[in-house]
């Protein structure tokens, strides 16, 4: 679409016999977390469906990480996250909470950031996720280390691929450094935060983003918070 970059639906089931790339142990646990994530997510999707977007996600994980170690369960978790994302997209889950998607280059130091941000400051009242155009293996050390600052770890966070799914599930999306790159849905909410990328750059510099990034996402959550965040305020 015009040069941007377009999201593309989840891949066709891989062949059966690739699975022998994925070690035993692993197998066993993505058969176990398939099984709970069917029985969640019945409503939204059949058993086929559930095993393809976990073995992909694995596999996706797999290929990109640089530390191989959990990666059956964050495949886990970024598995649960499609299924209700798809699961909002059709309507078939309803959530009374303002769903904001931020989505960079990697996902790995400023939308990660603005999503924690803002799931700090709205208290969960405000459903944030991130998501990136091409993930990279791991955070950027030095985002981890400027949000430790002010006590909102990122240490369980990850890189994560922008799917179609979990796009259509947002309401508001942000666009880091990368508005050009994202295709508009219709109905949605887009906004373009001109925040550079971390590469490179000190530490204080990185700070100083963060500190950017804070005061955005605070009035973002003043403008979309819900009328029960308001009355908690």
């Amino acid at each position: 679409m015009n040069g941007k970059n377009t999201i593309q639906p989840t891949p066709s089931p891989p062949d059966p016999g690739t699975d022998t790339a994925i070690p035993a142990l692993d197998r066993h646990v993505l058969e176990r977390t398939a099984a709970h994530l069917h029985e969640r997510y019945a409503r939204v999707t059949d058993r086929p469906t559930v095993d393809r977007i976990l073995t992909e996600a694995y596999r996706e994980m797999a290929r990109r990480a640089t530390v191989k170690t959990h990666l059956s369960l964050l495949a886990g978790n970024f598995a649960d996250s499609q299924l209700r994302a798809l699961g909002l997209a059709q309507g078939i889950i309803e959530s009374p909470l303002p769903r904001v998607l931020f989505i960079d280059d990697a996902n790995a130091g400023r939308s990660q950031m603005a999503a924690s941000l803002l799931l700090k400051h709205s208290a969960g009242q405000i459903a944030a996720r991130s998501a990136g155009l091409t993930p990279a293996g791991h955070l950027y050390e030095d985002a981890v280390t400027v949000m430790a600052e002010i006590s909102i770890p990122l240490d369980h966070a990850y890189p994560k691929p922008l799917s179609l799914d979990v796009h259509r599930a947002a309401q508001h999306v942000v666009a880091l450094g990368c508005a050009g790159q994202v295709e508009r849905l219709p109905g949605q909410d887009y906004r373009d935060w001109d925040i550079p990328n971390f590469v490179g750059r000190p530490l204080r510099d990185i700070r100083a983003m963060r500190d950017d990034l804070e005061r955005r996402t605070l009035a973002l959550m003043r403008e979309i918070e819900p009328p029960a965040l308001r009355l908690s305020a």
